[in-house]
Order: structure tokens, then sequence, then C-alpha cells
């Protein structure tokens, strides 16, 4: 935790003046929402944070609030979503692999509008085209190229957009189509998916990390379990399924221990 105040603070020095995009809703009191959400932190960063406020200016509070109110959650949580939501996450794994076009991986997330602050309902997706499918399609192997070509990556587009409706109509979607994906996702509990070897959908973010299922529709052999068994990114969880997480620039980078 103390890592993680001194991380904000130098991103709030660092960049806060210059990359601050939203704010807070006019109707929310910036105070009150500090005081609520820090209400559980120890004392000693309690004091770092209300120390940091109240030097701070007022985009530089919102970034501060920003990231103090990013969304939390933990394998727990994983775990409890996966045996509640089986068929309804089975079902989204299995119509999506039915969805997305034929030598496609395509990655996409929804992330709804934020109550708190300005920031409007927007969705992430990412196209690969597959050049050679005798090569492993994992996403962690992208950056060896390793038989994927990147076909386009947006982030943060808006579900009215010229731009999303370009990239819709390259791989033959339509928004009846994305609708139906989101639904999906929403009954599932979870946020993203994206096709390939295994198909990885994302649960929820934790700060800047995220957890995510990892499934395989052949069975996974010894070594395999193994290596998705690492403790720290992967943990195999049973019936070909692998649990993951993504760790970002701040926050831990391995799934928390018992």
């Amino acid at each position: 935790m103390k890592q993680n105040i001194l991380t904000i603070l130098f991103f709030i020095s660092t960049f806060g003046l210059k990359a601050q995009e939203y704010k807070i809703r006019e109707n929310i009191s910036k105070d009150s929402l500090l005081n609520v959400s820090i209400k559980m932190f120890p004392e000693e960063i309690k004091e770092k944070y209300i120390k940091a406020y109240k030097e701070a200016n007022e985009s530089s509070k919102d970034f501060l609030l920003l990231m103090i109110c990013m969304p939390k959650s933990g394998k727990k949580e994983l775990i409890e979503n996966y045996e509640s939501k089986k068929e309804q996450i089975l079902k989204l794994k299995n119509d999506y692999q039915k969805i997305v076009p034929k030598n496609l991986i395509v990655d996409i997330e929804f992330e709804p509008e934020s109550k708190i602050f300005t920031i409007p309902e927007q969705i992430s997706i990412k196209v690969y085209k597959v050049e050679n499918k005798a090569k492993n399609t994992e996403k962690n192997q992208r950056q060896s190229n390793n038989g994927l070509k990147a076909v386009s990556q947006n982030w943060n587009l808006k579900p009215d957009s010229k731009e999303l409706q370009k990239v819709l109509k390259s791989i033959g979607w339509t928004n009846e189509k994305l609708n139906q994906i989101k639904q999906l996702l929403l009954n599932a509990n979870c946020t993203s998916i994206e096709n390939g070897k295994m198909t990885t959908i994302g649960f929820s973010r934790s700060g800047m990390g995220k957890y995510f299922y990892k499934f395989s529709d052949e069975s996974l052999n010894e070594k395999s379990k193994q290596e998705y068994n690492d403790g720290c990114q992967y943990i195999y969880y049973k019936d070909n399924v692998v649990l993951e997480y993504g760790g970002g620039a701040i926050g831990p980078q391995c799934f928390e221990k018992e």
C-alpha cells in the first residue's frame, strides 16, 4: 500500500496536469468522496492521501480520486463468479467462438459509463489475423509476432463513433452483433473476451491489474498444467480452466497470497 501511494503521488506530480481528461461529476463532493474512499485504509496511508489531496490543485485532485476509486477485486471473487455463472461463462465462450470470423483473433472489452467521473461508456477492440495456424496464437506470444498480424488496435472508442463502425465493418459485424456480445458478457458478469488457442475472458479490473479466465478446448497435459500453475500470473483451477492475473503499472504483479 505504501508503494502504491508513492507511485500515485509520482503520477500526479508528473502527469496529473498534462493528462487530465476526466473530472468528478458536478453533483459529487470531492471531499466526501475522498473520505468515503479512504475510510478503511490504515491511518498512516490515510494521512498521506489527505496530505496529497490538500496540496493538490483541482485537476490533480480529480486524478488522485480516480486512482483511489478504481475497481477492486480478487481471486476469491474470480472463483465465486465462475462457480455461480459457470453456465453463462461457457455460453459466452462457445457463442463468441462462432461469432468471430475465421482466421481472426478479436479481443473486445466493454467499460460502462462511470457514475462518479465524466467517463462515458467505452469499447476497446483489437483485431489480429492468424497467418500460420500451426503456430501458437496465445496472447502472451504476440510480442514475437508468433503467427499473428495486427490488423487494428483501438482503445476507448465511443459506442456511436465512426472509428468503431469502421472496425465493425472490417470484420463483418453489425451493431446488433456487438450488442449480442455485450449482453453475453453482462450475463456472465464479465467485461472482455478474446478467442484464440485458449479463449481468454476478462472478469474484472482491480486497480491497474485485471483478473481473467482462460479456457482450453483441448485437455491440458501435465506439462501444460504446470506451466499454467506458476502461482503468480497463472493458477490451474480445474477442468482445463486457468485463472490469470495481469498486473498493471501500479500495484501487485501476481495473485494475492492466501
